[in-house]
This record gives C-alpha cells, structure tokens and sequence, in this order.
C-alpha cells in the first residue's frame, strides 16, 4: 500500500483476484498499439475503480501472466514488436524522472520545516 492511498492502492480482493484471468482474456485480443482499449471502456465492463483496474494490470505485469502488456495515452494493448515495447519502457522511464524530479525537489524543501533538504533513496 502506499501512504495516503491506503484504499486504492491496497492488495487485490478476493473478487479482484477473481478479475485477473477476465482481464487477461481481454487484453490478449489486444495486440498491438493500434488495438489498445481504454481504461474507461474496461472499468464500465467490469465495474470497477481506475485505480483498481491499475492495481490489477499491475499485478499482472510483475507476476509475468501476460509478456508484453504495455499501455499509451490510448489504453492498454499487448506489444506485437520490440519497436512498442521499446515506446512503452521511454514512456515509463520519463514518468518515472518526473516523479523522482518532484521527489528530489520536496526532499530538498524540507528544510523550509527544519529538515535537511538531503534527497535520499526510496524507502
């Protein structure tokens, strides 16, 4: 979980574990990015949350249930080449140096409330 998130960001439910391999099915038929689906259309489906559904394709990222899922600003969609998988970890990596760079900065601020101002690694 992640603090302040607690409730979005918590473990997958039962029911959501149920959801997994619904969710698979779904995103299978999906190759390539030009047959991407939104987020939107699969929450109404399957009525649940953005973040849940977030929650869910992370789950089934880090556990390796579906290689090659990938998402853009048009949904989600299954790589059928090294050339999408490539956009989608440049896309990952940028998003990642935009919330490391807004980390670094409010670390740094901290001493505005008598702290440091040192960056530090994640904890």
């Amino acid at each position: 979980m992640i603090k302040g998130f607690e409730k979005i960001t918590a473990e997958l439910n039962q029911q959501e574990l149920e959801l997994v391999p619904v969710v698979i099915r779904g995103l299978q038929t999906k190759q390539g990015k030009d047959s991407a689906v939104s987020s939107t259309k699969i929450c109404k489906a399957l009525n649940i949350s953005a973040p849940r559904l977030r929650k869910i394709i992370n789950h089934i990222r880090i556990t390796n249930q579906l290689p090659a899922l990938c998402s853009s600003s048009n949904g989600y969609f299954v790589a059928t080449n090294i050339y999408e998988m490539q956009d989608y970890i440049i896309s990952l990596k940028q998003r990642i140096k935009a919330q490391v760079d807004v980390l670094n900065a409010l670390e740094q601020q901290t001493i505005l409330f008598g702290g440091t101002g040192q960056t530090t690694l994640f904890e």
